[in-house]
């Protein structure tokens, strides 16, 4: 028998996800308009490097960058150049592979994305002010929840899923 009440929460899900993206494009796009220092599509990666910086290694390579980010290695070469060339990364000689590069922000990189995520935080306080703590941290659990069984799913063929 087909589960129709499932189906059908699916499909709202589906719906909201849809929304969510919007939201998602449109906070992106305001972003650009009040922090035009930040090159567009880059902000993850500047705070990828700055977590990199904190894990035991302290040392954040582009394949590195690439593998955290689910993202092809051209893709983050590219959006590291950006952030290169804006001034926000510094490429130093990694002292244990000199044929490698180590990735960091400069201070002018940790002040852009500083700023990037005071004014983020300030959008989402603004989105969630009806919204009380416990809310806030159940939803933050969902997502992180529905997230990690969902990419635990990549490239799995469906029937394995099941």
């Amino acid at each position: 028998m087909v589960d129709d009440t499932g189906i059908a929460a699916r499909r709202e899900l589906l719906v909201h996800l849809r929304e969510l993206l919007k939201a998602v494009r449109l906070m992106k796009n305001d972003l650009a308009v009040h922090h035009p220092d930040a090159p567009p599509g880059t902000l993850a990666v500047l705070a990828l490097i700055e977590a990199m910086e904190h894990e035991p290694a302290g040392r954040c390579h582009i394949k590195d960058l690439a593998a955290h980010s689910s993202l092809d290695p051209s893709t983050v070469s590219r959006a590291v150049a950006a952030v290169v060339r804006a001034g926000l990364v510094a490429r130093t000689a990694d002292p244990h592979d000199g044929r490698a590069s180590v990735l960091g922000l400069t201070p002018d990189g940790r002040r852009v994305l500083g700023g990037v995520t005071a004014w983020t935080d300030e959008r989402l306080a603004d989105a969630l002010k009806d919204w009380n703590t416990e809310d806030i941290v159940v939803f933050t659990a969902l997502l992180r929840r529905f997230s990690a069984d969902l990419m635990s799913r990549h490239h799995q063929p469906l029937e394995a899923a099941r």
